[in-house]
């Protein structure tokens, strides 16, 4: 989960600096930043094409903590430590340049859900005055009861208060689950896919119902082998991940008879991304490349088993889920449509003290720390001051949504 309430006290001094200072990111004319965000939603001109057989299918979310794409094969990963997942993939729509926009937990759910930006010392999540004017997929989908599961605390980066001030119907953590089996953070995956299955038997349909697992967080310590070796520093995250693999496969397998299963799309996606042993730099690409997978009977066969290679991100999710349902999603003004084939996509992503954006052509990264840039990599050179005018225009204006909310 990467947060601590220290880390939360500290990004609000933060924030409070920032705010007096007015916009940090501000370069542009207001105007040159308002006609680069209409020309993103512009590209939107075509419809999407349709990968459902029903109109009003189950969500069920299972957001995987920490998996980076370095543990899935398919998507150029180390071998071995996934094999359910990859199982799954056979049946299911592999998203194979996926990207979270931040680097913690916290900010991956406001992304998720409420497809906003995430910056590199602004935790929306954290000020329910302005989260709770963001748009939120349970909101959007009006007739759904809606319901999230956690086996730690929900305090940690104030998700509890998000998704209560955004009106999920049932909302559960640690606290809720005191008898089952705990390591130190909260109950080991094993016992709450377990319990998620009995949670999900009793919902009424539709429902969206979100499973956020939590064993590879550090300290791993999960009741598991610790079997895999990449003589790195890694091994134990690696070992944790292939452990909630293992019990998610279960998971997945156990549900086949239930009767809601059979009109229902699972998203499988990670909250954000991991060191692995690969070494990817702070803010090079690769270290924010992360597995989604979209999975279910609902699947029209011919996206069974296939790959889907638009580039996307946290922040696409909640658009493409609504446009697949034929329900308006303008409001999600920084998410694009991912099945949307005129869309150009723009990936914002922050790190510790500092901003990037990836682009098909190439991806920039700029240290506000250091004012330095650390990452430039186009494929034409002729792009290279526009993909570095994108990334400032980009978080220019996602910095004033934020300030005015």
């Amino acid at each position: 989960m990467t947060v601590n309430p220290n880390w939360n006290v500290l990004q609000s001094i933060i924030k409070s600096k920032n705010s007096f200072k007015g916009n940090p990111y501000k370069k542009y004319t207001d105007l040159e930043s308002e006609t680069f965000k209409q020309r993103i939603r512009a590209q939107e001109n075509s419809e999407s094409y349709s990968l459902l057989k029903t109109k009003e299918p189950n969500i069920v979310f299972v957001i995987l903590e920490s998996w980076s794409a370095d543990n899935i094969e398919t998507l150029g990963g180390l071998p071995g430590i996934t094999p359910h997942f990859k199982k799954l993939e056979k049946d299911g729509l592999l998203f194979t340049d996926f990207y979270s926009n931040g680097w913690t937990s916290d900010q991956g759910m406001s992304s998720i859900f409420s497809s906003f930006p995430v910056f590199p010392y602004v935790a929306i999540i954290n000020e329910i005055d302005k989260s709770r004017k963001l748009p939120c997929l349970n909101k959007s989908l009006k007739n759904y009861h809606s319901s999230f599961f956690y086996g730690g605390q929900l305090t940690f980066g104030n998700i509890k208060s998000y998704l209560i001030s955004h009106g999920f119907d049932l909302v559960k953590d640690q606290q809720n689950y005191k008898d089952l089996s705990s390591g130190r953070l909260g109950v080991h995956d094993e016992h709450m896919f377990a319990q998620f299955k009995n949670e999900l038997s009793r919902l009424p349909e539709p429902f969206i119902s979100c499973l956020f697992t939590l064993s590879s967080h550090a300290p791993y310590d999960f009741p598991g082998e610790h079997k895999l070796s990449f003589n790195s520093k890694s091994d134990k995250y690696i070992n944790s991940v292939a452990y909630t693999d293992k019990h998610f496969g279960a998971f997945m397998e156990s549900l086949k008879d239930e009767d809601w299963y059979q009109n229902t799309l699972f998203i499988i996606v990670a909250d954000h991304s991991h060191n692995s042993p690969r070494k990817w730099r702070v803010a090079q690409k690769e270290r924010f490349k992360i597995p989604m997978l979209w999975y279910g009977e609902v699947l029209n066969e011919a996206y069974q088993g296939s790959f889907h290679s638009q580039m996307g991100s946290h922040i696409d999710i909640n658009k493409s889920i609504l446009s697949q349902l034929r329900i308006d999603g303008s409001n999600y003004e920084w998410g694009s449509d991912l099945f949307n084939t005129s869309i150009r996509p723009a990936i914002p992503y922050a790190f510790h003290r500092g901003y990037g954006i990836i682009r098909p052509n190439g991806y920039y990264a700029f240290s506000e720390d250091y004012q330095k840039i650390l990452e430039y990599h186009v494929a034409d050179s002729l792009e290279e001051k526009s993909l570095q005018k994108d990334a400032e225009l980009y978080f220019q204006g996602a910095y004033k949504h934020y300030m005015d909310l």
